[in-house]
């Protein structure tokens, strides 16, 4: 492959990157919301004072929530929305076409996922004072291998034949039933839940966001593997026609 050829996705991630940073709205909705829920929360039940201690076990499962609403409504729903769009069938029709679009879309959506990590931890932490860059790159690091946990199971969604308003209400629905089940499982002795839990990306998402990758090595190998498959797949099964508009 050339130079040039390679170059290809990077420079389709940078549009998607621009294209991203058009849309305020989807800023808000991603990651000022669960700033505004945090603030709400820590002032109801804790002074500010005790707040600076324990910052990454009291914001653990909001940074989960955000990588998960990226790896959702950012690098799937778009894959979505470009195919019901016919963007797909009139641009992405050859093996060589998908490789460029999937790569530049998932560059493109790392770039976004530290974006918004970075933004989440500036109005959540430099506050309150004792941040530094150390803990920055750590929590960066640590929220990516999130964003990668919740890619897979979004990007196998985007090979279900769903229109775009379908997609969108079954993505909601599974954000909101991750974070109901990983919240309910705190402190819970229940056998099943915590069973279930175990199959809750969520949940997962939250331990390695509070005690890193050190001690969850084999779920960043199992995820990276995973992954990796997909892509694969996906080169050769990605859905290109919309859904009313067969042929």
């Amino acid at each position: 492959m050339s130079l040039y050829s390679a170059s290809k996705p990077v420079l389709l991630a940078v549009l998607l990157v621009k294209e991203q940073l058009k849309e305020p709205v989807a800023l808000f909705w991603t990651v000022i919301s669960p700033v505004v829920t945090y603030y709400l929360i820590t002032y109801t039940r804790a002074p500010v004072g005790e707040v600076a201690t324990d910052y990454l076990s009291r914001t653990s499962w909001f940074y989960a929530f955000v990588s998960s609403s990226v790896a959702l409504f950012g690098l799937a729903f778009y894959i979505v929305g470009r195919r019901e769009s016919g963007f797909l069938r009139s641009f992405v029709y050859t093996q060589r076409t998908k490789i460029i679009f999937l790569v530049g879309q998932f560059f493109a959506y790392s770039v976004v996922s530290v974006m918004y990590c970075s933004v989440f931890y500036v109005f959540t932490r430099n506050p309150f004072g004792g941040g530094s860059v150390v803990e920055y790159l750590i929590i960066v690091v640590r929220f990516y291998v999130c964003f990668l946990l919740f890619s897979v199971p979004s990007l196998l969604l985007t090979l279900v034949p769903l229109g775009f308003q379908n997609t969108s209400t079954v993505f909601s629905m599974l954000s909101l039933g991750m974070l109901a089940l990983g919240i309910l499982s705190i402190g819970s002795s229940n056998p099943l839940l915590l069973s279930v839990s175990l199959f809750n990306p969520m949940w997962w998402a939250n331990r390695v966001m509070l005690v890193g990758l050190a001690e969850c090595w084999l779920v960043v190998v199992v995820v990276v593997a995973l992954l990796m498959i997909l892509l694969s797949v996906m080169c050769r099964f990605l859905i290109i026609n919309p859904v009313w508009s067969r042929y």
